[in-house]
């Protein structure tokens, strides 16, 4: 994996594109997928922009959507991640995560982007308002998103332990 998960500067992204789901680990400002208008809120809060026009942190693409989204993901593909390296990750943290209510919050998908409904869903818990955010014609929606999730898809589900319950809901 070539970014390392770190609360609050990198998240998990859940993307289907395609009727095709696929796993990322990025830098958080990747997935606001309108930037003008996240620099327009700016603007109108009375704070200056000095790029407002230049996009090339997301290599131009100022307006990420089901037209756009192709060349985004090629742009991004050494961010791809499986979804047995996700598991995996999570498996050798359970060796250094102790106590009663086990933390793997950090290891949860933020967001949902489902490029073939036009749908965001957030549930980054800092305040970064993604779903504020969403290109015309989108919904963008803060809301826990993980039973979207079709089970083949759920990198959380170890050996029918689910890992993002806190640690008293899997004592049965």
């Amino acid at each position: 994996m070539k970014v390392q998960i770190e609360y609050g500067e990198n998240i998990i992204v859940a993307v289907l594109f395609k009727s095709c789901w696929k796993w990322y680990v990025t830098e958080k400002d990747y997935w606001f997928l309108d930037l003008t208008k996240l620099d327009n809120a700016f603007l109108n809060k009375g704070y200056k922009s000095t790029n407002q026009i230049d996009y090339s942190d997301r290599f131009n693409i100022a307006v990420l959507d089901e037209n756009s989204a192709e060349d985004f993901f090629n742009e991004i593909s050494e961010f791809e991640v499986s979804k047995s390296e996700l598991r995996n990750i999570i498996l050798i943290s359970e060796e250094t995560i102790t106590g009663v209510n086990n933390n793997y919050l950090e290891f949860m998908p933020a967001l949902l982007v489902d490029f073939d409904n036009k749908i965001l869903l957030s549930c980054f818990p800092e305040p970064a308002s993604f779903e504020s955010y969403v290109p015309e014609g989108w919904s963008g929606m803060y809301k826990e998103f993980l039973d979207k999730v079709p089970d083949e898809e759920t990198y959380w589900m170890i050996n029918n332990k689910n890992y993002f319950l806190k640690e008293e809901s899997n004592d049965n």
